[in-house]
């Protein structure tokens, strides 16, 4: 299980330098992209990387102080307030217009608000209570590499993740439509997940550029939960039980990459009793 949950880690590892080339080399644009597409949840994770890789943090930073300002220009990048379809408000227009001038000031052009999934996804994962969340976060200057990177502890982690949202998104779904107020906090299980999907490969991988140790960041999947999703399940049912997060992704390494391709041959678990059955016989 360990080898797997290795092998996983670096497979995303490969990712992330990737995505690190396309941005230049910048560390902070791709911790950005990385949280960013995994706020996505799967159905809008490539439109969340999509729209994080659109623009640079450095345009964003000079406006950082202003959430107002951090809402306009990543609700205008996602494209968001020129969309046709979606119900205008005083909130919108206002926003609309603030980003009008930051896309003049820096040469910004949104993506295609087409990218964005609605059906199929809970309100609370809609992308424009998610880029709220991340323009929150960002606003606090939560999710730096230096502010990850002093942290110890995965509660130390948890807590930097505790993101809010301006006083709109706290009654409101999508623009124009009221909603019952409520607080928009991460649940304790999204923050895991994006601890196992961004944060502790980005940290990793940072690590290694600074040719630091990263047993420590590593041996946090360790720490956390088991994940809660159909493969695992499935595991569940088939007499595999998971007892952490690293137990998790080694299963879904193995499924993904050598049960669903059959590379039986391959895999030690699949080499291993295809010997035994061929011994009984």
């Amino acid at each position: 299980m360990n080898a797997l949950m290795a092998e996983r880690m670096n497979d995303r590892l490969q990712q992330i330098q990737h995505r690190l080339t396309q941005l230049n080399g910048d560390w902070n644009d791709c911790l950005f992209a990385t949280l960013a597409r995994n706020f996505g949840f799967g159905l809008n994770g490539d439109a969340f990387e999509k729209w994080a890789m659109s623009f640079s943090l450095r345009a964003a930073d000079k406006h950082r102080d202003n959430l107002f300002q951090v809402e306009a220009l990543f609700f205008g990048q996602a494209g968001l307030l020129t969309d046709e379809t979606q119900q205008d408000d005083d909130y919108r227009q206002a926003l609309r217009k603030e980003y009008a001038y930051l896309a003049h000031k820096f040469g910004l052009a949104p993506i295609q608000p087409q990218f964005w999934k609605l059906l199929r996804t809970r309100p609370n994962n809609f992308p424009h209570i998610r880029i709220a969340q991340l323009a929150y976060l960002y606003h606090q200057r939560q999710i730096d590499l230096s502010s990850l990177s002093e942290c110890r502890t995965v509660q130390q982690v948890k807590d930097l993740l505790k993101a809010n949202a301006s006083e709109y998104w706290k009654s409101h779904w999508t623009f124009g439509h009221a909603a019952q107020p409520v607080h928009r906090q991460l649940t304790d299980s999204t923050k895991e997940l994006l601890l196992i999907n961004s944060i502790i490969p980005m940290l990793t991988a940072y690590r290694r550029h600074l040719l630091q140790d990263d047993a420590t960041v590593l041996g946090w999947l360790e720490q956390l939960k088991p994940e809660n999703n159909r493969m695992i399940r499935l595991w569940k049912a088939c007499g595999v039980v998971a007892q952490h997060a690293g137990d998790t992704q080694a299963l879904i390494q193995l499924k993904k990459n050598y049960c669903d391709p059959n590379r039986c041959l391959h895999c030690r678990f699949g080499y291993y009793y295809m010997c035994k059955d061929f011994n009984h016989e």
